[in-house]
């Protein structure tokens, strides 16, 4: 076949395996719901749940760690500097703490947000949050001084900290983010 014909089919193949794949995407959350259809109507524990807090460096001693929270309670700590232990450390927290917390991720609407806030003064760290419900998934990169950030992303980020008791491992470094 020549490759002009080549060419053409596989661009019409393209093209019609991009129009099917977005007919079948779902769709994301609006004003009164926060998960798309295909992840309300499956049941809790056919859900997998993840989240994620990963605080990064800043021009100073700013902690930097990552925390990652899975739907049975697990969670892995992995402190990196200007933290008092650093290295991999695992603890657990409730099923009821972790389908609080997402709730709370819920109630921001955390789906519709922005994927990055920037802006604002430099040398500051970020917040990297991330939810995974089932196939859904949405990462956020916050820079803490982005003055288009939405007040309660600090929030829930603060209350991640919280919930995982984070200040046992970074120590006197774990001073929350400014509201």
């Amino acid at each position: 076949m020549p490759l002009f014909l080549r060419s053409h089919l596989m661009l019409g193949l393209s093209a019609s395996l991009l129009a099917v794949s977005t007919v079948t995407l779902p769709v994301l959350a609006t004003a009164t719901t926060l998960y798309p259809p295909s992840v309300q109507n499956q049941s809790p524990r056919s859900q997998s749940i993840m989240l994620t807090l990963e605080r990064t460096a800043c021009f100073g001693a700013c902690p930097i760690y990552k925390l990652t929270i899975y739907g049975n309670g697990k969670v892995v700590y992995a402190g990196k500097r200007f933290v008092t232990v650093t290295g991999i450390r695992t603890t657990t927290i409730s099923r009821a703490a972790v389908r609080q917390l997402v709730a709370e991720f819920q109630q921001i609407h955390y789906f519709g947000l922005q994927d990055s806030y920037t802006g604002g003064h430099t040398d500051a760290p970020s917040a990297i949050t991330s939810l995974t419900i089932g196939t859904q998934h949405k990462t956020v990169n916050h820079y803490l001084p982005s003055p288009t950030a939405p007040q309660r992303l600090t929030a829930l980020e603060n209350k991640i900290d919280t919930v995982v008791n984070v200040q046992q491992w970074t120590g006197k470094h774990a001073e929350p983010s400014p509201l």
